[in-house]
């Protein structure tokens, strides 16, 4: 007879829905699987996509959510050998170079089937593949451990992949000061650049983003006033420019406040079926396009560097950027993302 454990979760039934806060069944972990007590989970932008029916049709309806977590393990699958039960472990979308296993589904108290990807964190206790599970750096809260899921392998990892070899006094925008973006800032302020300018539409994560090491801040309109624009960056002088915020309008801005031998990283994610326009002679004569995922840099190998990095800043600081949630509140925490109260929501469970 299968044996099961339950949690709580909260789950996406319909699109530009709340999510539906219900008690589900839990198999028991499979050979590689790996039963987690969540502790901390953030919500990211790719959730709110998901939420808002951005990401096209969702044929796995109903289904859990969230992927960047931590916090301690329960049980584990006989094949796992390099964690133990009461270890405090990170979860993540980012995958190891080991094989998946399968996508686990639960179950509710009717029968119904609950589909799941190879990692959810929105509830109590999660059933992870060990494919997405990382310990914990020596040291590092678990509040803070969380946003090595996904906002800092993803805004590192860009800064890891391709900053060593530009030229420290050179311009480097972000576009998008969100979760994602800011670790990007904080990336490049411990490689020594210095003159970093971030860009975006809501005035708090300007404000953040100022106070993690931006020289200059501009909102999104000013993408409207190339003019003004011009006269406080010389084009020239901008080699670089990141694309987190996921707009079409500024990944086209982006790409054209380059240098004329500029590169371009795009790792925003817009709706699905937009299309963004560039000048075909701008690649010709020098400039450079790059699409990044937080995959194309290893978790795996960079996690302690990466825990360093973040160590170097106040843990008060980080704390101040993020509003902490109740799990019953979930639907909240959800409504203050969307309306940019908050840059990235962070449930304690």
């Amino acid at each position: 007879m299968t044996l099961y454990n339950k949690s709580v979760f909260a789950i996406l039934k319909k699109t530009k829905k709340p999510l539906e806060i219900k008690t589900l069944k839990i198999p028991e972990p499979s050979r590689n699987q790996i039963l987690v007590k969540v502790m901390y989970s953030y919500i990211c932008g790719t959730q709110l996509n998901e939420i808002n029916g951005k990401k096209g049709k969702d044929s796995y309806l109903p289904h859990t959510l969230g992927h960047e977590a931590s916090g301690e393990i329960l049980k584990i699958g006989t094949n796992v050998e390099t964690f133990k039960i009461g270890e405090k472990v990170i979860l993540s979308w980012i995958k190891k170079k080991i094989k998946d296993e399968a996508s686990p589904y639960y179950q509710d108290f009717d029968g119904k089937k609950i589909n799941s990807g190879h990692v959810s964190t929105f509830s109590k206790i999660t059933l992870v593949s060990k494919s997405r599970v990382y310990k914990v750096p020596h040291k590092l809260p678990l509040d803070i451990a969380a946003l090595l899921g996904c906002a800092i392998p993803t805004g590192f990892g860009i800064v890891l992949k391709y900053f060593d070899k530009f030229d420290k006094k050179d311009y480097v925008g972000v576009y998008g000061a969100g979760g994602v973006g800011l670790m990007s800032i904080i990336a490049l302020k411990n490689l020594g650049f210095k003159n970093i300018y971030a860009v975006d539409r809501n005035k708090k994560n300007l404000h953040i983003a100022k106070k993690f090491g931006c020289k200059k801040t501009y909102n999104f309109d000013v993408l409207k006033d190339k003019e003004k624009f011009d006269s406080e960056i010389n084009k020239e002088q901008i080699q670089f420019n990141i694309e987190l915020s996921g707009s079409e309008v500024m990944m086209q801005s982006a790409y054209k406040n380059l240098s004329k031998k500029g590169t371009f990283v795009l790792a925003g994610n817009t709706k699905i079926g937009q299309k963004i326009k560039i000048n075909p002679y701008d690649l010709i004569f020098g400039k450079k396009i790059y699409g990044f995922s937080g995959n194309d840099v290893s978790l795996e190998d960079n996690i302690n560097n990466y825990s360093k990095i973040i160590k170097k800043l106040s843990f008060s600081k980080i704390r101040k950027v993020y509003k902490t949630y109740s799990f019953k509140n979930i639907n909240l925490a959800i409504k203050d993302f969307n309306k940019g109260k908050v840059l990235r929501p962070l449930i304690k469970f």
